[in-house]
């Protein structure tokens, strides 16, 4: 299909997937902002992998509320899958042409859909739009703003200059927007990178057209120490760097590693290389479980995990200071 026949969202149903697990404090926070889109969906499907907590009373009880005019379709999975799991049941589930991704802790802004829906009506790019992401602020808890979170490419050619080096194709997850007939063809997300699942989809969908987002922040991605992001995060950094070496080698026109071969590669690196990459991976983790805890209210908590941090990765954690500087400044 080329771009000029690509039809938009508006033109067409939009389906919003969220899968959830034990997260009836904000899943209503995400529900409230897709039901109050400018652009309203057609419909949002729940997928809850096994709560044990009151979500799927709570779901049937905020689609019944008289306010809301989008239909709310709720789905228990039978046994604890996953997220990947639930996101693919979901999406499998929807009847929409489109479909839009929400994690149950995160919100939209209201013009969320509408704008994603104007980008792709006045696409003229030389391909069509596989993914369409956008950009957002980092949350805390209380959904006070904290950040900005910006990340992957805004144009064509960034697109193309990302592809051709064999990066990987980061979008916030929360904001994506995609055709479900390139899901389909794809075969939907997959655990062979792990926890790294989404970066991976996104890699993919961008074999089969442009992966690019709406500049603006459109969707506010919730910081939190007990995030699932945080509870994954050695697994998705396992999956990362072999899908970035994959990505690589996929540009050079070589055949990818499987997770054995990739783990034997990574131990025959010299001792040194891999004491850097612990503690690299180190300072990261501690730098995001102290910035999530500090931004929640437990500073002592926050400013221990920062200093091990800073032990472990001091560039990481400066980087984080000046990003939040620079944010506090634009914000005046």
């Amino acid at each position: 299909m080329t771009a000029s026949a690509q039809p938009s969202p508006d033109q067409a149903s939009i389906s919003v997937v969220i899968p959830t697990y034990n997260d009836v404090g904000r899943i209503g926070d995400a529900l409230a902002s897709i039901a109050g889109q400018t652009l309203v969906p057609s419909e949002i499907v729940v997928a809850d992998d096994g709560s044990e907590d009151t979500t799927e009373q709570f779901v049937r009880e905020f689609a019944a509320r008289p306010e809301v005019t989008v239909e709310i379709n709720y789905v228990r999975l039978p046994l604890r899958s996953g997220v990947v799991a639930a996101r693919n049941r979901a999406i499998r589930l929807a009847r929409g042409e489109w479909i839009a991704c929400c994690d149950s802790d995160d919100v939209w802004a209201p013009t969320k859909l509408e704008r994603q829906a104007e980008f792709i009506r006045d696409w003229n790019g030389s391909r069509r739009i596989a993914l369409l992401g956008t950009y957002g602020n980092n949350m805390n808890d209380a959904r006070k703003v904290i950040s900005p979170a910006v990340m992957g490419p805004t144009s064509e050619r960034e697109y193309e200059e990302l592809w051709r080096r064999g990066g990987i194709f980061f979008v916030i997850h929360s904001s994506v927007l995609f055709p479900r007939a390139d899901f389909d063809a794809l075969g939907g997300y997959t655990t062979e990178y792990g926890a790294a699942d989404d970066f991976e989809f996104f890699c993919r969908m961008a074999e089969r057209g442009v992966v690019i987002n709406v500049p603006e922040p459109l969707v506010y991605y919730r910081k939190r120490a007990g995030s699932v992001q945080l509870a994954s995060f050695w697994n998705k950094q396992e999956g990362l760097q072999r899908l970035a070496e994959n990505q690589r080698r996929r540009a050079a026109g070589r055949d990818p590693l499987g997770a054995q071969e990739f783990a034997a590669l990574r131990a025959s690196a010299p001792v040194r290389e891999r004491l850097r990459r612990r503690r690299h991976a180190l300072g990261n983790y501690y730098y995001r479980r102290g910035a999530a805890n500090a931004v929640n209210g437990h500073r002592l908590r926050g400013a221990s995990e920062l200093l091990v941090s800073a032990i472990m990765d001091s560039a990481r954690v400066r980087a984080g200071v000046l990003g939040a500087v620079r944010a506090r400044l634009s914000r005046g």
